[in-house]
């Protein structure tokens, strides 16, 4: 008796945990609460699973995803859809070339000489060097993609290459030198100033400098070789009690330039005062100093008459010229500014290296044809790309065309660009696709096509049903940069996985590496039913086809009977299984009169699914109306929850088949975990 009654207690306890009871493991792993509505956990923030035993990976913007609308894409994404998640830690290991907790950052070049920074950073960073625009970016990838800032004197996108001295050309005349006035009131202020030209400051100024002494200072910053100042009015000072103009004119540096940059200001005394810089066309403010102006001498590298070693940053002048000053006398610029030509530069193989056309005199310019360059047409061209990295021009507008699309250095020999691991194509303009640990390293581990942005966008589906949106189809829209640039993985979808029945599955991840398990309906839901959609068929010759979820049937005879119906529906992996009922008297399924309704009834593909989609173009109707048709019904919605392993069961991502795989079964005996 004592004995039945221990029984009836530990039955009464296993009641949670048994399968004919609610199927919760009880603890949920301690990682979440069981419901006991439904009998399945419900996780915790950061754990998943049946049983709440897994974790879950921090989530960043999608590097590629489908479009979930046009133009619209790089949604959060667990690891940011560049790494695969360790469910046991919850940390994400990214491919190489991207880190982050969620490999939300391309990795950042060396930057041999040079610091890297993002492409936001890059946007409010004005330095007239590698920047000229100060403005915002906060497009998809603003934080993502990273490149360098390259130190004075180095270029290149890795900062690894040696600027050549740029100059004016000395054959070329007719053209002025920069003029740009600083204004500058002071009746009794406070405090110092001090000038940026090209990253280089002057030490600090006070409005008592005088123009031979803000010469000094201008000149001490190895980016500036040769100014000319005045001050104007009857004051000797760069600033006065009623305001004075100071004009500085750039006699050595040629070209557009950038404006001085003021740090500091002046503060406090009688009146306000003023500190302000005029360029372009601007006017002097005080003294009816006339417009500045922007320079319109050349600032070539090697003044257009030598040609640079980008390896060691010297210049290699052609016949009859030198180093200059910058104003076209000789000097130590190092930039082949200084001579006189008489005929165009020419190589053993001809003038202008029998690449370029000669100008003759006055020029003496080579010419070059398309894809050669340099003074004597030596060099080679490399093919251009929507940079990845690159300082915006305006809000939100980056990625301006650039060699080896900023990802890879040129091969001026060879007109070949050698680009970062991480990139392909002639310009360094595609991110490669991931490629799987098999045999040979297969492209997307073998189980998925390689597609653009532009074509993913193409193979958006929702419940199975092709949606047509496009990313990058709206021309010059500078949010989708990225449409023909960035590779991702189409995983393959119904992959045969074994001599099962039903022993089909999708692979997922970023690389096409894992699987996704069976769906299927939970077991220990009551009242659920299957899918059941009709079709009427008015028809007497011919066939027909029928699409679901992108898979299309063989040909169907207009006359077919129930039978070949169904086989040719449960030919297709989407469809697997199905019960097939003609009704209203007739074993065909289309007829030319009369009512002839069929009935599909879903029994493998659960849920609320997608209608058949009829194609009718070798359907034929003898009499009239002659036009033949095929109308698509839903007559039951279904209602079954499509769940990965019917929320029963734990899917190990390698997509091992059983009969059906989705732990739908229940048993009718309990089990005593």
């Amino acid at each position: 008796m004592w004995r039945q009654l221990e029984l009836l207690v530990a039955l009464a306890g296993l009641s949670i945990a048994a399968t004919w009871g609610i199927p919760c493991d009880g603890t949920c792993s301690g990682h979440g609460a069981c419901d006991l509505t439904t009998g399945r956990c419900q996780c915790f923030p950061g754990y998943i699973g049946t049983t709440c035993k897994w974790q879950s990976c921090p989530r960043g913007v999608a590097w590629a995803d489908y479009a979930t609308a046009t133009d619209v894409a790089h949604g959060l994404a667990e690891c940011s859809n560049m790494g695969l998640c360790d469910r046991t830690t919850g940390a994400c290991r990214c491919r190489d070339g991207f880190e982050g907790v969620a490999c939300e950052r391309m990795s950042c070049p060396p930057c041999v000489n040079g610091r890297c920074i993002s492409m936001r950073d890059a946007a409010a960073l004005q330095d007239n060097v590698n920047f000229f625009t100060k403005t915002t970016y906060d497009a998809w990838d603003a934080d993502k993609i990273f490149g360098c800032q390259c130190d004075n004197g180095f270029t290149g996108w890795d900062c690894s290459l040696r600027e050549c001295p740029k100059g004016d050309d000395p054959m070329t005349t007719g053209q002025v030198n920069e003029v740009q006035h600083l204004n500058c009131l002071c009746d009794g202020c406070s405090g110092t100033f001090a000038l940026t030209f090209r990253r280089r400051t002057t030490r600090n100024l006070s409005p008592t400098e005088t123009a031979a002494s803000l010469k000094a200072a201008l000149e001490a910053l190895d980016t500036i070789s040769g100014v000319a100042v005045s001050v104007s009015g009857s004051g000797s000072t760069i600033c006065d009690v009623d305001g004075a103009t100071t004009s500085i004119t750039f006699t050595n540096n040629p070209g557009n330039l950038p404006d001085l940059q003021i740090q500091g200001a002046l503060t406090g005394g009688n009146t306000a005062p003023v500190l302000t810089l005029s360029s372009g066309a601007a006017t002097g403010v005080y003294d009816g100093v006339g417009a500045a102006q922007h320079g319109t001498r050349e600032e070539l590298y090697c003044s257009n008459r030598g040609v640079c070693d980008f390896n060691v940053g010297v210049c290699v002048c052609a016949l009859g010229f030198s180093s200059s000053d910058g104003a076209g006398g000789p000097g130590t610029r190092g930039d082949c500014g200084n001579g006189v030509a008489t005929m165009c530069p020419t190589t053993s193989n001809g003038v202008c290296d029998g690449k370029g056309t000669c100008s003759n005199a006055p020029l003496w310019a080579c010419s070059c044809q398309a894809g050669f360059t340099g003074a004597d047409c030596t060099q080679r061209t490399c093919p251009q790309g929507t940079a990845w990295f690159d300082g915006a021009t305006a809000p939100n507008t980056a990625h301006a065309m650039a060699p080896c699309s900023n990802r890879g250095t040129c091969d001026t020999k060879t007109g070949l660009c050698n680009c970062h691991p991480l990139f392909t194509g002639s310009a360094c303009q595609l991110l490669k696709c991931p490629t799987g640990s098999g045999s040979g390293n297969p492209i997307c581990s073998g189980h998925g096509t390689c597609k653009t942005m532009e074509q993913m966008a193409l193979a958006s589906a929702v419940n199975g049903v092709p949606q047509g949106f496009t990313y990058g189809a709206t021309v010059n829209n500078p949010l989708t940069w990225d449409f023909n640039k960035i590779q991702a993985c189409d995983c393959s979808q119904g992959a045969y996985l074994g001599p099962y029945s039903g022993a089909f599955g999708d692979f997922q991840s970023y690389d096409c590496s894992t699987r996704y398990c069976p769906l299927g309906a939970d077991p220990f839901e009551t009242g659920k039913v299957n899918e059941i959609q009709s079709i009427a068929c008015l028809a007497d010759g011919g066939s027909f086809k029928l699409t679901f979820r992108q898979q299309t049937t063989q040909s169907i005879a207009w006359n077919a009977n129930a039978a070949t119906l169904r086989a040719a529906l449960q030919a297709l992996t989407s469809i697997s299984t199905a019960i097939v009922t003609i009704t209203g008297g007739g074993a065909a399924v289309c007829a030319g009169a009369g009512a002839i309704t069929t009935t599909i009834e879903f029994t493998y593909a659960q849920g609320d699914l997608p209608p058949l989609v009829p194609d009718i173009s070798a359907l034929t109707l003898s009499v009239a109306p002659n036009t033949p048709s095929i109308v698509v019904a839903e007559v039951q919605p279904g209602t079954k929850a499509n769940l990965e392993c019917s929320s029963r069961g734990e899917c190990d991502g390698a997509g091992n088949p059983g009969v059906r795989g989705d732990c739908g079964y229940k048993s009718p005996y309990a089990t005593i975990a």
